[in-house]
């Protein structure tokens, strides 16, 4: 295909979201979906992929299929995270705990948006016939995807290993992109902590601003000469403090949502490096089986094994009867044994070689995230510099177009300059650095 992925021959969107009720009015299950809008735009590229213009409703239960199915079916890949079920935090405002509130959709929608993307833009989940089908159908996409009996794929291996369990050897490449993991989650949500709290105080000013300019405002009706400039002043804090209010909203949408994604993303990169360590952890248990059975056969084959003794339970009141094993226990003793340690033998080959195919796509896919993550927190870094310029400009017209006779001290007015200069420099010096890392990746 001259196409790369389905975002390059259709755009897709959320474009809305409204409550549904399944059952009676009385007992029955409400809930909200969300309208996924598909338009094609290459309509040649869109045939080859089966792709049509269309919009479908889904609830968030049916984007965390699909994000099941992902996880299950490409096992060697980083499938992008869905937004958390429960969104506690907001540059904006602090979250209500109802799941039907507007602003709560509204950060849901980016987020489950963002997926889409994230899935559309892929080198390979982009093709897949289930997500597809996610895009072009509605609730009939549930069945197409359960025939797959994608959760059964590994359920009977995983059914038998611990929550908790130990390798004996693990490739260093994962183990270091597992503590790259849990310091990015670190990281990452320490920078989300404190920019709320910023945000927080930020937003406690912008809303003074209003009362500061009344204080101003009631001044100017005593000043004869200065009464134009002061009422200048109150009118220009009135806009300075909607501008704020307006960047807290952007700085949500265009830079926190982002870096929350990227701590979602550390609980994806644990999931791909759990698959690894599951593949080898059947393998350790494969050849600590192999080696058991060898063992236990190589006892059995000692001259003083015919003295082993074997318990039976028996007798009048149920008790314990003590003898000697015969040589026809033994056999049948040797022959599972021998059983026993053929299976493991058979599996064990198989198993090192869906490790070695594991680790071989992994590789491309663990290079693949790192330029894509590259590129999207260079992004996110440019556009809260930008943010913050624009917002500095903002604030410096404000008391530049206020009127202010030359001779009044303006300290207000140098120290918005001063602003101005700095994030005009953290701008640049961001888009060095950037450069910069982006000539080592």
């Amino acid at each position: 295909m001259s196409k790369k992925h389905l975002l390059s021959v259709a755009s897709i969107s959320i474009e809305d979201f409204e409550k549904a009720k399944k059952g009676n009015d009385y007992m029955g299950d409400v809930f909200v979906i969300f309208k996924v809008v598909t338009n094609v735009q290459d309509f040649d590229n869109a045939l080859r992929y089966g792709l049509r213009t269309s919009g479908v409703w889904h609830r968030y239960s049916e984007f965390d299929l699909l994000y099941q199915y992902l996880l299950h079916t490409y096992p060697s890949h980083i499938i992008p995270p869905l937004p958390e079920k429960k969104l506690s935090t907001s540059l904006w405002t602090k979250m209500t705990v109802d799941k039907f509130d507007g602003e709560y959709l509204e950060h849901r929608k980016i987020g489950l948006e963002k997926f889409l993307h994230r899935v559309a833009s892929h080198p390979t989940l982009h093709d897949d016939n289930i997500f597809k089908a996610f895009l072009m159908k509605g609730e009939d996409w549930k069945e197409v995807a359960d025939s797959t009996e994608f959760r059964a794929k590994n359920e009977g291996f995983l059914r038998g290993v611990a929550a908790s369990y130990q390798l004996k050897h693990c490739d260093p490449r994962f183990s270091e992109l597992r503590t790259y993991a849990d310091e990015l989650e670190t990281r990452i949500n320490a920078v989300l902590k404190v920019t709320q709290n910023v945000a927080a105080k930020q937003r406690l000013a912008y809303n003074s601003y209003k009362e500061l300019a009344k204080t101003f405002s009631d001044w100017s009706t005593i000043e004869k000469s200065l009464c134009i400039p002061l009422q200048k002043i109150g009118h220009h804090l009135d806009n300075l403090e909607g501008a704020g209010n307006v960047l807290l909203l952007e700085e949500d949408v265009k830079f926190y949502e982002n870096m929350r994604e990227f701590a979602n993303y550390a609980y994806s990169l644990k999931d791909f490096i759990r698959k690894y360590e599951l593949l080898q952890y059947k393998i350790e248990v494969l050849e600590g089986t192999i080696e058991a059975k060898k063992a236990g056969l190589f006892l059995l084959g000692k001259p003083e094994a015919g003295e082993d003794v074997v318990a039976v339970e028996g007798g009048k009141n149920n008790l314990t009867k003590m003898f000697r094993a015969t040589p026809q226990q033994k056999e049948a003793r040797r022959s599972k044994l021998h059983q026993e340690l053929s299976e493991a033998e058979e599996a064990l080959g198989p198993a090192q070689n869906d490790l070695e195919q594991f680790i071989a796509e992994a590789e491309v896919e663990i290079k693949r995230w790192k330029q894509d993550k590259f590129s999207s927190l260079k992004d996110a870094l440019r556009m809260y510099a930008k943010l913050q310029l624009q917002h500095s400009q903002q604030g410096a017209q404000c008391w530049e177009q206020s009127g202010l006779p030359s001779n009044l001290p303006v300290s207000n007015l140098w120290n918005f300059i001063k602003l101005k200069t700095f994030f005009k420099s953290l701008n640049d010096t961001l888009v060095v650095l950037l450069n910069i890392s982006h000539s080592h990746e």
